[in-house]
């Protein structure tokens, strides 16, 4: 392979990086407009007389990275993020979009509008917050007006519990607090791991038992130890 010297290459010109300012949305639940989001790519148009996001054929990313809340903010209250979009299609759209969730879905054709309420943020939310309009049948329109958050209990009751069982779940404050709360390292807190991997971990527990016979093998003479190994003594090679 022939290598040629270049005497001038030319430079990558990127955007100077600019730190993110991490925002921080307060409330149980809330309302942001899709108007306010960040949009990237094409086939989109800003409706300012209805403030909705018109959108058609192969259409744009809508970013709600910075206006949403962060996911993970109350995980350890176990609790989730649920979002619903709010949006209107003309009659023969079959709009498919990625979810917050990342799933794909053709929304069903709303021409009075109507909410879809994604399942799937029970099980996962994506880091980008984005909805990303993958096509609209030609000729047609989607209008995307706004999303609805509300954090959600994961403590699950089924629709034919609901006569029975609460839908909403009391908690207390002190409860709250305990979840942040880091917990004491001792040494039963250290017992119980052990414990732990020792039942759920075969190869860890035959460690533990090897080290349990270390004294009575260092008993054992070198040579015999030796022998144990099961390997073959190595023949010496006559010297020349």
């Amino acid at each position: 392979m022939q290598r040629e010297f270049f005497p001038v290459v030319k430079k990558t010109i990127l955007p100077r990086p600019v730190e993110r300012v991490e925002t921080d949305v307060l409330g149980q639940r809330g309302t942001v407009w899709a108007t306010e989001a960040m949009i990237y790519g094409p086939n989109w148009h800003h409706d300012t007389e209805q403030n909705l996001i018109e959108a058609w054929d192969a259409g744009p990313a809508l970013v709600f990275r910075d206006i949403l809340p962060k996911k993970s903010k109350y995980e350890k209250e176990n609790l989730y993020l649920r979002l619903s979009i709010a949006y209107r299609t003309t009659e023969n759209a079959s709009a498919n979009i990625r979810t917050f969730s990342g799933n794909h879905v053709t929304l069903p054709n709303a021409v009075q509008g109507a909410m879809y309420e994604d399942p799937y943020t029970f099980h996962w939310v994506t880091d980008d917050l984005t909805l990303n309009i993958n096509t609209v049948f030609r000729g047609e329109k989607l209008w995307i007006q706004r999303v609805e958050w509300e954090w959600m209990s994961r403590e699950v009751i089924y629709e034919d519990e609901l006569g029975v069982k609460a839908p909403y779940l009391a908690r207390t404050r002190d409860a709250v607090e305990s979840a942040y709360v880091e917990p004491e390292v001792n040494a039963a807190v250290a017992r119980a791991y052990l414990l732990e991997r020792i039942d759920q971990d075969e190869h860890f527990a035959k460690r533990c038992l090897a080290l349990l016979n270390a004294d009575r093998l260092l008993q054992k003479d070198f040579v015999e130890l030796y022998r144990d190994l099961g390997v073959p003594p190595r023949r010496r090679t006559p010297e020349a």
